[in-house]
């Protein structure tokens, strides 16, 4: 059996990924019995989906990546699509740079990924073009999503913000 590592920096105030999350892993051991998923997290706070929160979260990433190298991971993720988008276009590749050299400066190999990363190589994976979104967060943040993807070539041709300010209400 051969045992995986998935580390994850969370905001604080997410109850989805670690709730969610666990469940995706263990319905892929069923898939294949052979491997087992253990699920790491470290959180950074944030409240409210607002700038400056954002941006205080982000400030975390590396103590929380500090504190993920400690649990041996196979693979750091960072989940929060919009404190990574709210920086400004590009700034994936800087957070996905900062947890790795944090992690490399721990004896950690683990490669690392973010939300916003994934979701770009995952659209162009798809050959898509353009996409149509749908986001928890207020509109102005919906549009900081919006001028990211168009950024990355990505048409967006509607977003919907559902305007919840309150992270804990989107779980």
């Amino acid at each position: 059996m051969t045992t995986h590592h998935i580390g994850m920096i969370v905001p604080s105030s997410n109850l989805t990924m670690e709730t969610e999350l666990p469940h995706m892993l263990a319905a892929r051991e069923q898939v294949e019995p052979g491997d087992r998923f253990v699920f790491h997290s470290a959180r950074a706070r944030m409240q409210h989906v607002t700038p400056e929160q954002l941006r205080a979260m982000n400030a975390q990433a590396e103590r929380a990546a500090t504190e993920l190298a400690d649990a041996r991971p196979d693979i750091v993720a960072t989940a929060c699509l919009i404190a990574i988008m709210a920086q400004g276009p590009g700034y994936h590749c800087t957070a996905e740079d900062t947890i790795t050299a944090t992690l490399r400066g721990e004896g950690s190999q683990a490669p690392v990924v973010s939300s916003a990363g994934a979701l770009l190589t995952g659209i162009a994976a798809l050959g898509a073009r353009k996409v149509s979104i749908i986001t928890p967060y207020l509109k102005p943040l919906t549009q900081l999503v919006v001028d990211y993807l168009e950024d990355a070539g990505i048409e967006v041709v509607d977003a919907l913000s559902l305007e919840v300010p309150d992270n804990l209400a989107v779980a």
